[in-house]
């Protein structure tokens, strides 16, 4: 029976003052192996040992698990008995992947250390545990300690015979380790049930595949004994779970080319006579196994393995492909915000150039127009990024009447945005747009204008995924291009009061915008590569607020136009996408990324100059921002040239 088990208050302390340690591969485990062999040799059924070793295995396995303990017995009036220390992480789906280890040593040997045989795959059961600790799941996880696996593989028997239908049914996998440290060669077999169906030796092959890419040398069982076909493996709790027909990986340390070729030979090196150090007190303990092999055996056996195991769990597990989904949502964002960034350049250039016809006389039959440059720099253009622009427009507008002006402007930007983990987000951007200006020199104004854009984003994401205080799990650079379009339509009016050589008066604005951006994939074979659904979306803006504006002489014939204004913004529309299903190369199912709320209540405000320096060369400044929105300020510095003709 599986029963939840309350650690202890010292047990609880170890598991608080390791968690927030920062390791690196295979340190987690060096430490639980540690204390394994020092302070729990002979750790086997009733004793204290044994009952020590299930505690510290426990508190290695970190704090997003549930954990429990699961008594068993077995003999004739189930007269032995032990535990298995079971931690599980849930996942969105029912589907679940096992890792075990057994920590026991064989029974009867007090003095047994047991460091190959199996601290070493149990204290690297805790560092695959560890790595993965709290990362979002789409597949479960069962993390487990066997126990009484040297007295017949009692503890994997009882778990699988504790199992229901549906958890044997929805068991995708099994992962077992043993022995990793004296044995000459790294290997990993399939279990022997899939001699007959070759279908679970896909695990296996995916194991062989990751070593390959991270360049650890790993091999697998080569046949030279009959009895074990060539790719398969045995004899630990493994065997227990290949009776549910599921991908089976045997994960040992051996030589399968040594003495009757069975595994059981696990070295030539002389120190180890016999070619063995199983259950062997004299042999399997760290000062034997340190003068054969030297320290940096230990080290590089617990690195490699758990850089191997920890990639494999992570995929099989598909919390990459999780990671990935929730890294391209942000990709996804970040071009929406681009988008809605380039409308209020386009915005912020109009509303410029209205002040400047509001402060300037001209004669009906009249066409002025301007060129210009400017750049700009965003904080926070995002919740992992910051942006900057720069661009080129150019406009004229026509006097029709002594009150009327009509006018258009073509503009290009260039935009960057930072992303997380040193991503970037590409843009170029064609926009153009007519414009009137209804306003007689009088306090009342009424403007509006037409738009249109294209865009090309050119997306550059760093996928990185890290355990919580020790190693990068996976990192990857993924890169995509696609395009976008935008439309929008605005007016606005207010009143202007003079107050001295100040202007300053309420106004009120509707603002729609409609945006698509068009599916796209990233061009990486990777399996956390992704495809992206169109994106489509509209926002409608009401604003109402207070602006102030101004115009002062100064030497030289120079002139100073200073302006700001706040205002209150409801979104009335959908806005942004709260949401958006993205596909992944490794499995072609689609996934939904949040993207975050929209905040659809908020202020703007916005403060700047424009400097005539002479009649046809002017320069301008201009901070603008939101206030109390839940996505951040997305303050934005201007600073831009024109040349008036």
């Amino acid at each position: 029976m599986i029963k939840p088990l309350a650690l202890a208050v010292s047990v609880a302390s170890a598991l608080l003052s390791t968690s927030g340690q920062a390791y690196d591969y295979g340190e987690y485990a060096g430490d639980t192996l540690d204390k394994l062999i020092h302070d729990y040799p002979g750790r086997y059924r009733g004793t204290a040992n044994f009952a020590g070793a299930a505690d510290w295995m426990q508190s290695r396995m970190g704090d997003a698990y549930s954990i429990s303990r699961q008594d068993f017995s077995w003999g004739a009036g189930n007269s032995r008995s032990s535990q298995n220390v079971v931690a599980y992480a849930p996942g969105t789906l029912a589907q679940y992947v096992v890792v075990g280890a057994h920590f026991d040593t064989y029974f009867g040997r007090p003095a047994l250390q047991g460091v190959d045989d199996n601290g070493s795959g149990a204290s690297v059961l805790t560092e695959i545990a560890r790595n993965l600790n709290g990362l979002p799941l789409e597949y479960g996880l069962q993390v487990i300690g066997f126990g009484a696996e040297e007295e017949g593989l009692q503890g994997s028997k009882a778990f699988v015979n504790s199992l229901s239908t549906s958890q044997k049914d929805n068991m995708l996998a099994m992962i077992n380790l043993d022995s990793l440290i004296t044995g000459d060669m790294m290997y990993a077999h399939s279990g022997k049930n899939s001699a007959t169906n070759p279908g679970l030796a896909a695990l296996r092959e995916h194991a062989f595949k990751l070593a390959k890419e991270l360049n650890i040398d790993l091999h697998t069982n080569p046949g030279l004994d009959a009895a074990y076909p060539a790719g398969t493996g045995c004899c630990s709790d493994g065997e227990s779970f290949e009776k549910l027909n599921i991908p089976v990986l045997y994960v040992e340390a051996t030589n399968w080319e040594l003495g009757d070729m069975d595994g059981y030979t696990q070295t030539d090196n002389p120190a180890i006579p016999g070619g063995a150090t199983w259950h062997d007190p004299k042999k399997d303990n760290e000062t034997v196994l340190t003068d054969a092999f030297g320290q940096e055996r230990i080290e590089q056996r617990l690195r490699d393995y758990s850089r191997l195991l920890s990639r494999l769990v992570l995929e099989l597990t598909n919390a990459d492909l999780m990671a990935s989904t929730a890294s391209g949502g942000a990709v996804a964002r970040a071009m929406q915000d681009s988008l809605q960034r380039q409308h209020q350049a386009q915005v912020n250039l109009l509303d410029r150039r209205w002040l400047t016809l509001q402060s300037a006389t001209r004669e009906a039959g009249t066409f002025d127009g301007e060129i210009g440059i400017d750049g700009e720099y965003t904080a926070d253009s995002g919740p992992f990024h910051e942006g900057r622009r720069l661009g080129l427009h150019a406009l004229g507008d026509y006097q029709l009447t002594p009150s009327l002006t009509l006018g258009a402007s073509l503009s290009y930007l260039n935009g960057r945005d930072k992303l997380e983990h040193g991503g970037k987000l590409d843009n170029d951007s064609w926009q153009a747009a007519i414009y009137a200006l209804l306003n007689d020199g009088g306090p009342a104004w009424l403007a509006g204008d037409l738009s249109a854009g294209h865009s090309s984003f050119d997306s550059k994401r760093n996928l990185l995924v890290q355990a919580n205080g020790g190693p990068v799990l996976l990192s990857q650079k993924l890169t995509g291009e696609t395009d976008a379009l935008s439309l929008g339509a605005r007016v606005i009016g207010g009143y202007d009061l003079d107050v001295g050589p100040i202007k300053s008066g309420p106004f009120a604005g509707l603002d729609y915008s409609h945006y698509r951006i068009d599916k796209f994939h990233e061009k990486q074979e990777l399996r956390t590569a992704l495809t992206y659904e169109e994106q489509s979306f509209d926002s409608l803006q009401a604003s109402l607020g207070w602006r102030v504006r101004g115009s002062f002489d100064l030497p030289a014939g120079m002139s100073l136009q200073p302006y700001g204004d706040i205002a209150w913004v409801r979104e009335m529309g959908d806005g942004r996408l709260d949401d958006i299903l993205l596909t992944s190369l490794a499995d072609g199912k689609a996934r939904g990324a949040k993207l975050g709320s929209v905040d659809k209540s908020y202020g703007r405000a916005q403060v700047g100059s424009q400097l005539a320096i002479t009649p046809q060369l002017g320069l301008y400044a201009q901070i603008n921002g939101r206030l109390g929105n839940d996505e951040g300020s997305q303050t934005g510095y201007s600073l831009g040239a024109q040349w008036l003709f």
